[in-house]
């Protein structure tokens, strides 16, 4: 009689014994569960090492099933150790045909390859590429070094409902991370960011591992009748435990809010033994005004300025308003002047306002700032922007190089010098400046913007289309994800879904002239004249409109009415053309003659 192979007999009573049912029962609710961890783990804010732990367990937890499933059986009576086979019981199993023999081995190999596949998507998953990390808000593109910070913003010890020590409590969290990110070796994560901590449930080492940062200093503030206290703790992620803590209790002046933040940089640098050059140390002493009320009036016309209505002509003018009493309060206030010239040049390129009303009023109050303030890096950055307005590009650039060296840190003078570097087509360098400007923002809807933006003037537009979306995912209401959204999705030839990404930003926000302007170019780049044309009615023919009406006449090809137009902007607001040389929806425009001398004309070609 012929003896059955040995390895026949093993494989009989593997499925005698179910081994290849729980291979594949395992293997692929093994998988499964990986998915629904992928999904709770963002969805829950979860450290990303909860990706590798749930795979270890269930790594090590496979061939202990398979143990169990060999010595053991479910029985009506209970679980019991698994009998012996009778004489032919594995001869039946193995004389069985093919088609009931093998199920059972291929369940086993599908269960073993779903959960080897769920392995693999986990180690991708919790150990992304230096561009992916780059890229996503929850964690940013290096390893967290011993000199990085994250300031959550101060608990604030008062009644419910008291808008002035909110607006006081912001004032002096901004200024701290102001202070913090002058130091050159010291990496500060930004306002915008760290502003949606406020009130969170997460620890310490999670708020650590999303930003990227070693330590993270949390505090409360009580801004009580004529004295302020304000406790603080500087705390080490990896251990959770207190480097330092600090409480001041002094009366409440502007001299003592300013030496308490130039107190707290100090000590965070040192305890982060972060270097503090003599240059640094002095402008760590600056005190940018005595007065009291005009730190109040700064603090909330920088509240209007950073929020919802920071873009609406009304919130512009009441900011302008509010800082014009603080320079009446304290004229040398450097601070105010920079943040006044802000106002000025929102209002002009919001199309709020002619520039000949807002941008030498823009200029003053920069040049004030400066003058008042040689080191105020923001005021340096904002005279770059109104530089780059002028085209002149050479010292728009040094202005932004020395913002940065007096600001390593700071996100948003990045962010400009990023939209500087797209204007003089040097891409590569304008999109590797707007992801530092994430790195140092990642939660920053405004810094996501810029980046979309450099990524499409780069016409890199399955990148543009997927920046958008984490955009408004981040922020559903963001107008500018919509639009960049509908940008790179017109691009890539799906004209329905652009012109609907655009007709949902102008839903979200009728204020802004920029929406409707781009959702009757979406119409004129789909061939839909009628539509492009009616809601262009909408867009005022003022100021960076000019640029944005021409574009869409380029779009649906009366090249002689955009001419026009662009005539109007060489005369009226020449600085719009430097955009308008590196923007992607102003192709139509540039096989025309008329296009070189166009920009000749000013002085760019």
């Amino acid at each position: 009689m012929q003896q059955t192979p040995g390895y026949q007999r093993f494989f009989a009573e593997l499925k005698r014994r179910h081994v290849f049912r729980v291979m594949a029962v395992y293997g692929i609710v093994g998988f499964v569960l990986i998915q629904l961890v992928d999904l709770a783990v963002p969805a829950f804010l979860l450290p990303d090492w909860t990706y590798r732990l749930v795979a270890l367990f269930l790594l090590l937890g496979f061939p202990v099933a398979i143990v169990l499933a060999w010595a053991l059986e479910m029985t009506p009576e209970g679980v019991r150790r698994t009998t012996a086979a009778s004489p032919g019981e594995l001869t039946e199993i193995i004389s069985a045909p093919a088609s009931k023999r093998w199920p059972a081995g291929v369940l086993a190999l599908l269960g073993m390859t779903a959960l080897l596949a769920g392995a693999w998507y986990v180690g991708r998953r919790s150990a992304p590429a230096a561009t992916d990390r780059q890229a996503t808000g929850s964690q940013v593109a290096e390893a967290p070094g011993a000199a990085s910070v994250a300031v959550l913003p101060f608990e604030i010890r008062a009644k419910e409902g008291d808008e002035d020590a909110v607006i006081f409590s912001e004032g002096m969290h901004d200024d701290v991370l102001t202070q913090l990110s002058k130091i050159e070796s010291l990496k500060v994560i930004s306002r915008t960011t760290m502003a949606r901590y406020a009130h969170t449930d997460l620890s310490i080492p999670q708020i650590a591992s999303q930003l990227g940062v070693a330590t993270v200093l949390e505090g409360g503030i009580q801004r009580s009748g004529a004295r302020v206290r304000v406790n603080v703790q500087l705390i080490k992620a990896a251990t959770d435990e207190h480097l330092w803590a600090e409480t001041y209790d002094e009366e409440l002046s502007a001299a003592n809010i300013f030496a308490i933040q130039s107190d707290l940089a100090r000590k965070i640098a040192g305890a982060l033994q972060a270097a503090l050059t003599p240059e640094t140390e002095a402008r760590l002493e600056v005190r940018p005004t005595e007065s009291l009320a005009a730190f109040d009036l700064y603090a909330r016309a920088r509240h209007i300025l950073g929020g919802a209505r920071g873009n609406a002509r009304e919130g512009l003018l009441e900011a302008q308003g509010l800082l014009e009493q603080a320079i009446e309060a304290d004229s040398t206030y450097a601070q105010a002047w920079y943040l006044l010239a802000t106002a000025h040049f929102e209002l002009w390129y919001r199309a709020h306002a002619p520039a000949e009303e807002a941008l030498p009023e823009a200029w003053e109050a920069v040049d004030r700032a400066l003058a008042l303030d040689p080191d105020l890096a923001e005021a340096h950055a904002r005279r770059g922007r109104l530089l780059m307005v002028d085209l002149r590009y050479e010292e728009a650039e040094a202005e932004y190089v020395r913002a940065l060296e007096l600001n390593p840190s700071s996100a948003e003078a990045l962010g400009g010098y990023s939209n500087l570097l797209a204007d003089l087509s040097r891409y590569d360098e304008a999109v590797a400046a707007a992801r530092r400007a994430v790195e140092l923002d990642p939660l920053s809807p405004g810094r996501r913007v810029g980046l979309a933006n450099r990524l499409a003037w780069a016409r890199q537009w399955p990148e543009v289309v997927a920046e958008s979306r984490k955009m408004i995912e981040m922020e559903p209401e963001n107008t500018m994800g919509y639009y960049h959204l509908g940008l790179g999705q017109a691009m890539l030839g799906q004209q329905t879904e652009a012109i609907a990404a655009y007709r949902e930003a102008c839903a979200l926000d009728p204020s802004d002239a920029y929406l409707p302007a781009a959702l009757a170019w979406a119409y004129a780049h789909a061939g839909m004249a009628d539509s492009a044309l009616a809601v262009l009615e909408a867009v005022p023919a003022q100021g960076p409109m000019l640029k944005e009406i021409a574009i869409v006449y380029g779009e649906l090809g009366d090249l002689d009415t955009a001419y026009e137009y662009l005539d109007r902007v060489a005369a009226e607001d020449p600085g719009i053309l430097g955009e308008l040389r590196s923007d992607p929806t102003a192709d139509s425009l540039r096989a025309d003659p008329r296009w070189k001398p166009l920009l000749g004309k000013v002085g760019l070609e």
